[in-house]
């Protein structure tokens, strides 16, 4: 008796009953099923289709969405060629051995682009799954599973909603480097000859390695400007038009969401807890978005001595007719900036900076600000008092030590009443804590915040992502 007949007798035409019960009776039914061993090999097209078991994991079937996203593949309504074979073989593979990929893989629509000169191996707008079938017919079982996953990261890390201003061919450079150490430190699969992995970027955003990236430029961007996929292991297209805002946040959110349920598949089958690289990826990705400008004001606001006064309304309402008291500063506020100015801090990053400096300067009970620039010496020094126009000249350049920082600040700002140090916090001389508060506005992205911040010795630090 076939185990496909003896489902049937028990009522349930598709799934075996002693899937239901366990890891032992799981494990049991992947050693007698053919099609397991079959899509083990790769050769999974040599066996017919009325023949086949179910092809996903029967845990799927507790998903409904997750259940509606395989069904088409169980329909049995047409013979799939080799190629939708192997794929959907992959993608099987990883529901069973990694269900946080493939939960995420199998609701893509697999979409034939051979004749699309522009994709000549796999690619991925966050809803589909292109590929040229000689690139795929040219991988191995364990390349494939590879490749199918550096897709589904593509999406959960939504950068196909992150390219912005960037080029095309450098953005999925840089997207690779991240994905594609992921997936090694994961275990999954094999990475194709010629992918893109260097251990310097392990840990980094995409948006850092693109900086990386475009600084190392040699100027030579024929490769990079017009997408393509320079790494070999499938690129990434624009999920949304740039600047609507509206489809990128509602993508967004899809996105999220099926990364939360992929997360929770995933760890009801690995009994509770997640892999640790698993975990890692999923954190970072479900990791809450905090407004670093909004918690730079609140400091500034609450390292100054302040009163509420009639004598200087609030100028938020006067726009609609209400008059209310505003907030005074009891006393002098003065306000200092340090600059990091070594050669790793990204100018972009710092214009953000200086942008909100100026405002908070403005709108804020603070009469003084001092702004310090140093690497591993303070090199320039600007005064401003309140109704001065703020303008910003970073001077430096090499190192970073906040050593001499601090003690130029107590020699010459005894008075100061709160801190700023925008930096990229690569440093391993603080110095003494000084008596004012100090807040570190860090360059940078969410895993290299979390390793530098571990170990700073005083102080409260955001992370000021470059938009």
């Amino acid at each position: 008796m076939g185990v496909r007949t003896e489902a049937r007798r028990q009522g349930d035409p598709q799934v075996h009953p002693g899937l239901r019960t366990g890891g032992s009776k799981i494990q049991s039914y992947q050693r007698r099923s053919p099609y397991f061993k079959a899509q083990k090999t790769g050769r999974c097209e040599h066996l017919p289709r009325d023949g086949f078991l179910p092809r996903i994991p029967p845990f799927a079937r507790n998903y409904r969405w997750l259940h509606s996203a395989v069904d088409p593949h169980e329909k049995g309504t047409r013979m799939n060629t080799p190629v939708e074979n192997k794929i959907l073989a992959a993608r099987t593979s990883l529901m069973w051995d990694h269900p946080f990929f493939g939960s995420l893989a199998v609701q893509l629509q697999v979409v034939d682009a051979t004749e699309d000169p522009a994709i000549n191996t796999m690619a991925t707008d966050g809803k589909h799954l292109f590929y040229d079938e000689n690139f795929v017919m040219g991988l191995t079982k364990d390349e494939l599973l590879f490749v199918s996953a550096h897709e589904v990261i593509h999406n959960a890390s939504e950068h196909h909603l992150r390219r912005q201003h960037r080029k095309p061919g450098r953005w999925n450079k840089a997207a690779d480097y991240v994905i594609n150490g992921d997936l090694i430190e994961c275990k999954v699969g094999t990475m194709p000859k010629g992918g893109l992995f260097e251990p310097r970027f392990v840990g980094l955003s995409a948006e850092e390695v693109y900086r990386i990236l475009d600084d190392e430029n040699d100027g030579d961007d024929s490769d990079e400007g017009q997408g393509g996929d320079p790494g070999g292991c499938g690129e990434v297209i624009d999920g949304a038009p740039m600047g609507d805002k509206a489809a990128i946040a509602d993508a967004q959110a899809d996105m999220q969401s099926k990364v939360r349920q992929a997360a929770a598949i995933a760890k009801g089958m690995n009994a509770g807890s997640l892999p640790a690289g698993i975990k890692r990826i999923v954190d970072k990705l479900l990791r809450p978005k905090v407004d670093w400008r909004e918690v730079l004001r609140r400091f500034v606001d609450e390292s100054l001595t302040k009163d509420s006064s009639w004598a200087k309304p609030n100028r938020r309402f006067l726009a609609s007719g209400l008059v209310l008291p505003g907030m005074v500063s009891i006393g002098l506020s003065h306000f200092v900036i340090a600059v990091d100015t070594s050669g790793s801090i990204d100018q972009k990053a710092l214009a953000q900076f200086a942008s909100e400096i100026r405002a908070a300067f403005e709108e804020s009970m603070i009469d003084k600000m001092t702004v310090i620039y140093a690497d591993t010496d303070v090199h320039h020094v600007q005064e401003f008092t309140a109704g001065d126009i703020v303008t910003l000249e970073a001077k430096g350049g090499g190192g970073t030590a906040f050593s001499n920082t601090f003690e130029w600040i107590a020699k010459n700002a005894s008075d100061a009443t709160v801190i700023a140090y925008f930096t990229d916090l690569y440093v391993g001389d603080f110095g003494k804590e000084p008596a004012a508060p100090v807040i570190w506005a860090v360059q940078g992205d969410s895993a290299t915040f979390d390793q530098l911040t571990e170990n700073t010795p005083f102080g409260e630090a955001i992370l000021l992502e470059v938009a």
